[in-house]
């Protein structure tokens, strides 16, 4: 091979491959292990942010926001629906030039194709943005458009979206982990990313870890303060697994840890979750649900 072909092969990316990412998994769980060492993981989920537009703390549930790559923003749905209705508003009432869609933050024009937004999401993880990371892994993880299905390409992306200090990264790993996409099933590794997940605030992650314990471990009092964790902030479906395990009636263990006066302050906690991220927007919109 010429000088010529040599540079030409260099300057082409690596393609990954599963040593590849095992390599990097290995480092990522040694620092995980590392991070969960002496750590509280029975502490309340942390406060979520205030949506930058009208304020109001962010709903916990990934549906109910939007991510925008163009400034790195992430928005409840309402104000990004609310935003979608304006410029709908005053394209309705100008006959002549039609006002752009835009970004309800940093007013950048909306992307009109998945080139542009895969173009903003590239730009973000140059900036070392770990909502963007996790994005791009969503992306391959799905096979969105044109890029594919790339089990490896999401991992990579996750792995570094986790380094980053991704709650929602953390509990995608665990999933692979669990169903062996890319990586060997690893109970213990799933659950170690999960947990690291949960201690960085992820909701999701946080049932994932109850619903281990008291299933697959039979460590029905550790996941039943997880589920309480979760329900407490907002988890209809850790609520769900309390009510469950209380109306069974001693057919699914751990109804001594679960009395009649703590589920009913559950039922008030979950539902004072919930009212903490309402609006009146939100509520006009239906983001409210689930």
């Amino acid at each position: 091979m010429g000088k010529k072909g040599k540079k030409a092969q260099a300057g082409k990316p690596k393609k990954l491959t599963p040593k590849d990412i095992g390599k990097q998994l290995d480092v990522l769980v040694k620092k995980l292990e590392e991070e969960l060492t002496g750590a509280d993981l029975f502490a309340p989920l942390p406060p979520t942010e205030d949506c930058p537009i009208c304020l109001v703390p962010m709903s916990r549930l990934i549906f109910q926001t939007r991510y925008h790559a163009c400034c790195g923003n992430i928005i409840c749905c309402s104000c990004t629906k609310e935003n979608k209705e304006s410029i709908n508003k005053q394209n309705e009432e100008n006959a002549g030039k039609k006002v752009a869609f835009t970004c309800p933050f940093c007013r950048e024009p909306i992307p009109t194709c998945f080139d542009e937004e895969f173009a903003q999401l590239q730009v973000r993880c140059l900036q070392n943005d770990h909502n963007a990371f996790t994005m791009m892994g969503g992306v391959y993880q799905n096979g969105a458009h044109e890029t594919g299905k790339d089990d490896l390409k999401a991992l990579d992306c996750y792995i570094r979206a986790v380094e980053l200090g991704s709650a929602e990264a953390c509990l995608n790993i665990g999933v692979y982990y669990r169903e062996g996409n890319g990586v060997t099933v690893d109970w213990e590794r799933a659950a170690l990313f999960e947990r690291t997940g949960a201690l960085r605030g992820g909701l999701a992650a946080r049932h994932n870890v109850g619903t281990s314990e008291y299933y697959n471990l039979g460590n029905y009092e550790i996941g039943i303060r997880h589920w309480k964790i979760g329900a407490e902030a907002g988890s209809q479906r850790s609520l769900n697994e309390l009510k469950a395990v209380y109306n069974a009636n001693g057919k699914m263990p751990g109804k001594e840890f679960i009395s009649k006066e703590y589920l009913d302050f559950a039922y008030r906690a979950c539902h004072g979750a919930h009212m903490e991220v309402a609006s009146e927007e939100r509520e006009k919109h239906g983001d409210m649900k689930g």
